[in-house]
């Protein structure tokens, strides 16, 4: 579908050739090519709505176990098994969130089982408790029927009620510190307190062990038939696996990449008469440069969010057991070549802050008044100089934008050959020419235009490639004839000869020579980071035609995830480390990160207060103090206050006087939405309560619908078919804004609990529905006491977010920036490492795992990863704060968002000067023109390539210059402890001075940067690695700026005062 999409914004064919075609030919291309026709408005809407295939199937899926679980309990063998505890099949069967991939259900389902197993273990523990301690302190007494088949209760006795309701906060208390710190455990921990809840508050009324043994039987049926419905489900009805999951997502992410290269076309095509140096964000004026500035960003950002979402699910993907053509290795392998188009795709993406920064730096991007220092001369010559520079620009641009142009429709079709190539994206069938159709001999003498899934695409791919190479020259000899250079005929092709005249003129001024040095640096910048990605997608396109003639994609192949593989999964799901939880309900309310930033790579934080332990006994004592740790962690602290909140309701189930209330109202459902609904942050809670309770009232509008339309009296077929179209269309709102994911399954789980108590009484009769002592109430009393039940258990939930003392979401999104700069400081560490390794003319061996080079690869790689999903996060948790109540002050919500935005930035930048320092040592000593340098070629380089004189000079100006590199990576790892902590910056903090590479270099060879250097592999590579590391010299100052505003600085300046006292500021 994407293909025909693309194929269909395609320019005809006539109109990439060289010429003007004639009127006949575009008469025959109307008709091979008609125009598309304008959509209709049910059409677009449909589309804007976002109902596709994928989305209706998994709508449909979604409500087919809840709509089993109802129907199957009309049937009397199941009524007859589950009695009053069958609401519990369908409750579990939505809980076991059938929709999730093959490899996440699988994992949440064997937790799931293992959840209620050791929740039956322990529920029996303190019902033997229990049961002891009503024998011990009360003679046997005549029971009456209990909550399921073969149970009895008796009266109330405090004894045993006590010791349940210790057991109730316990268990409470343990699995919400899990929640807590496993976000993988999330469902597990949700089903283990609602079977926690359920014994509990029964024990007390059990007399014998074998009474609760049978109740506890009977709970784990009921649990079990339910986790046995969604899994029929999952994997029978409409199957999804996480690599389909994956797999779709390529498709995906090479449109988002066709999408970003039109959208930086557009932008350069503006940038041709418009003013660069025009503020791009100043909204009031809006204009075409801003209005394609904004789109880009908008494009880009997309395209990271969808490569972080990526990055976790690859991990499921690799775990599939699966009947296919790609194996694990090829989804990684592609990912990686992927990763490698979008770095340029980002550099590309920050032309337009950079002339803002320019215009900034300048005086230009604002107008000041008359009465400013400045002459009225001074003021002209300003506005001289800027409009010429303006106009410089202008005509660079205007000779970009045929090659850009050119090359970005070679890459686009590129994207299209590769996932035709690789069966990810289904061929566009060629039109049938029609009938009577006169011959075109023009037409038929030029030879056939080579399409994507040709065999020789790649090769024609190369020459275009090849094209956008050699007509680079253009651009730079237009800015040479501006600066007064003339050059030689062969100036981009004989690298022999040095030429007489410098790069800048020689009576420029120094200002003049940083400037035009600086012209040239951006010019090089671009040309280099659109032909790196014509590079990294020619390695793509290659790859997949490696693919279809090897014959791998013939065939299909049994695919089983390795040993290794298995192990790491079994062990992770118990680690903190990045669990991949975007499915459940506080990751997806919250949008707090789950991302483990770490201590170091390998090393561990050292204890201030103890020497690391040097006998066995000190070791003992380490995992003694352990505990106290632990105990004192903010997730212990959030399973406390939701244990306080759930006995806050469960204390009526244990006092004599509304031991009875408790159990006809039930009361059951409020302590457990307080479980289910109380999130780590208070932002975070206002939304969850404002939308549980909105959930709720929802689900009993819209069961008074489905039963008073099903005939007033609730016909069972026609409530069963309504409920399954309306537990549908709320799944809409969870798969297309998961932030609803809680408020929907609080919906469909009061749906259910309303019209399947109604069908349940239907079926079995009010006297056997009453006979656990529950009064039946017909809907329309029965759907406002579940609202006043959910709401109450919301409400009391939400005041224990706020007492003793809240866990805001501004906090935890002040902690999360805090991980976000501890991970660029190790991010920058590891860049550094690794172009030193490079300078020096080290192998990169990245099939060795205990090579230098494979480790620090993967190093970046993670962390990289990382870094995206935590960004994603910080924007996804900002949102929340506006739920927050403020008292005092207002919150600094610019402040936050602009430090997001610099942490963004830091991160592209320093991506880029990663990927620069690759291919400046790959292009050295090279004669591919087109750089044909994929990551199994570059392993195999030579171990000391051929160097150019200046590269020599590079490599011992760049290990003089580590002292600045290590200065950046300290002040991050600086901020990172301040802005977590809370604590003020330390006095006259500033950004480390940039190091002048350039200066230092033409201080080694004062020719080093002269034309006869621009045409050598790599020299553009240190233009991209300049502006890069000045950009990120630019961005930590703001940075600092920035967190300076929120945390302070300590100051110990002195001020002087009158009469010759002084007082500290």
């Amino acid at each position: 579908m994407n293909g025909t999409q693309h194929e269909g914004e395609k320019a005809p064919i006539g109109t990439r050739s060289p010429g003007s075609p004639s009127t006949e030919d575009r008469k025959n291309e109307a008709e091979e090519y008609p125009i598309e026709e304008k959509p209709s408005f049910l059409s677009r809407a449909w589309t804007k709505v976002g109902l596709d295939r994928p989305t209706v199937m998994l709508m449909f899926k979604g409500a087919c176990p809840p709509l089993i679980a109802t129907a199957m309990y009309q049937a009397t063998p199941v009524a007859d098994t589950f009695v009053t505890v069958g609401y519990l099949v369908a409750i579990m069967s939505i809980l076991s969130f059938s929709i999730l991939p093959r490899a996440k259900f699988a994992q949440t389902m064997i937790l799931n089982v293992i959840g209620v197993c050791i929740g039956a273990a322990v529920a029996l523990l303190a019902i033997y408790c229990s049961v002891k301690a009503r024998q011990h302190t009360s003679p046997p007494q005549k029971g009456s029927q209990g909550p399921t088949p073969g149970t009895t209760v008796v009266p109330y006795n405090s004894s045993a009620s006590a010791v349940s309701a210790v057991w109730l906060f316990f268990n409470i208390l343990v699995a919400n510190a899990f929640r807590a710190s496993r976000p993988a455990l999330q469902f597990p921990t949700i089903i283990y307190s609602i079977f926690a809840n359920v014994a509990c508050t029964y024990a007390p009324l059990f007399p014998t062990m074998s009474v609760g043994i049978s109740f506890v039987k009977r709970l784990m049926e009921a649990f079990f038939t339910g986790f046995a419905i969604a899994f029929g489900v999952n994997l029978f009805i409409i199957p999804i696996s996480a690599r389909d999951v994956v797999l779709k997502s390529i498709p995906k992410y090479t449109a988002a990449l066709q999408g970003a290269l039109k959208a930086q076309t557009a932008y350069l095509q503006t940038l041709e008469k418009e003013n660069v140096f025009a503020k791009s964000t100043d909204s009031s004026v809006p204009t075409e440069e801003s209005q394609s500035a904004k789109k880009m960003k908008g494009v880009l950002g997309g395209l990271t969010a969808l490569h972080g979402k990526m990055h976790a699910d690859l991990t499921f993907a690799k775990r599939e057991t699966a009947y296919g053509k790609l194996h694990a290795e090829d989804i990684d392998e592609i990912f990686e070549l992927l990763r490698g188009i979008m770095l340029p795709m980002l550099g590309m993406g920050t032309i337009a802050d950079i002339f803002e920064r320019v215009a900034k730096r300048r005086g230009w991007d604002q107008r000041k008044p008359q009465t400013d220092e400045k002459t009225k001369e001074e003021i002209t010559a300003d506005d001289t100089r800027r409009e010429q520079e303006v106009h410089e620009w202008n005509d660079i641009f205007k000779t970009v934008h045929g090659p850009f142009e050119a090359m970005g429709e070679a890459l686009h079709d590129a994207f299209d050959h590769a996932m035709y190539a690789l069966e990810l994206q289904k061929k566009p069938k060629k039109k049938k020419e029609s009938k009577g159709q006169p011959d075109n001999s023009d037409l038929e003498s030029q030879p056939p235009k080579v399409e994507p899934g040709d065999p020789t695409f790649a090769k024609d791919l190369e020459v275009r490639l090849q094209a956008y190479h050699d007509r680079r020259e253009e651009t730079l000899r237009v800015w040479c004839k501006q600066k007064g250079i003339e050059l030689p005929a062969d100036a981009f092709t004989n690298t022999t000869h040095s030429h007489d005249q410098q790069i800048f003129i020689q009576n420029e001024t120094p200002e003049q020579h940083l400037r035009n040095k600086r012209q040239l640096y951006l010019i090089l910048y671009l040309e280099y980071l659109l032909h790196s990605a014509g590079v990294s997608v020619v390695n793509l396109v290659k790859y997949a035609d490696v693919k279809v003639e090897s014959g791998y994609m013939k065939r299909n192949h049994i695919i089983v995830p390795g040993k290794r593989r298995l192990q790491k999964w079994f062990w992770g799901v118990f680690k903190m480390e990045d669990s991949d939880a975007d499915h459940t309900p506080d990751h997806a309310e919250s949008g707090a990160s789950n991302i483990v930033i770490g201590d170091t790579l390998q090393g561990k934080r050292k204890d201030p207060e103890h020497l690391p332990p040097k006998n066995k006994w000190e070791e003992i004592g380490d995992y003694v103090r352990n505990w106290s740790l632990v105990l004192a962690s903010p997730s212990v602290a959030f399973g406390f206050r939701v244990a306080c909140a759930t006995m806050c309701v469960a204390i009526t189930a244990y006092l004599e006087v509304s031991q009875r209330f408790y159990q006809t109202q039930r009361l059951v459902w409020a302590q457990i939405m307080v479980a289910i609904g109380m999130t780590v942050t208070t932002g975070s809670g206002v939304f969850g309560f404002m939308g549980r309770v909105g959930g709720t009232f929802i689900a009993m509008c819209l069961s008074f619908i489905i039963w008073y339309i099903s005939g007033g009296r609730g016909a069972t077929s026609g409530v069963l078919l309504l409920l399954f179209f309306a537990i549908a269309f709320e799944l809409y709102f969870l798969l297309k804004i998961p932030r609803f994911t809680p408020v929907v399954i609080i919906t469909m789980v009061t749906q259910v609990l309303i019209l399947g108590y109604e069908l349940e009484v239907r079926k079995i009769g009010v006297q056997l529905a009453t006979s656990s002592g529950q009064p039946y109430y017909p809907i329309y009393e029965l759907a406002p006491y579940r609202l006043a039940t959910v709401a109450g258990g919301c409400f009391v939930g939400f005041i224990w977010l706020y007492f003793p003392y809240p866990f805001t979401a501004r906090s935890q999104l002040r902690k999360d920036i805090g991980a976000s700069l501890y991970l660029l400081a190790n991010y920058y560490s590891c860049i550094q490492a690794t172009t030193r390794m490079r300078l020096a003319g080290y192998k990169e061996d990245l099939e060795d795992p205990t090579a230098l080079a494979f480790k620090l690869d993967k190093a970046r790689s993670k962390i990289l990863g990382k870094e995206l999903a935590i960004i994603a996060g910080l924007r996804q948790h900002s949102s929340f704060v506006a739920f927050e109540f403020s008292l005092g002050g207002k919150f600094p919500q610019d402040i936050y968002d602009s430090i997001i935005d610099h942490v963004q930035n830091l991160t592209n930048y320093m991506a880029l000067i990663s990927y620069a320092s690759k291919t400046l040592i790959q292009g050295e000593g090279s004669t591919d023109a087109i750089g044909n340098d994929s990551t199994k070629d570059a392993s195999q380089q030579p171990q000391k390539p051929k160097k150019h004189s200046w590269i020599n000079d590079l490599m011992h100006v760049v290990n003089s210059a580590s002292k600045t590199s290590e200065e950046i990576t300290s002040m991050l790892a600086l901020l990172s402890a301040s802005v977590t902590n809370g604590s003020p910056l330390p006095p006259y903090l500033k950004a480390p001075a940039p190091y002048q590479l350039s200066e230092k270099l033409e201080a080694l060879d004062n020719n080093i940067l002269s034309l006869s250097h621009i045409a050598e592999e790599g020299y553009a590579s240190f233009a991209v690695s300049q502006v890069a590391s000045s950009l990120i010299n630019d961005d930590l100052g703001d940075l600092i700026a920035d967190i300076k505003k929120l945390v302070g600085e300590v100051d110990f300046r002195w001020i002087p005062m009158e009469e010759g006292k002084t007082k500290q500021e």
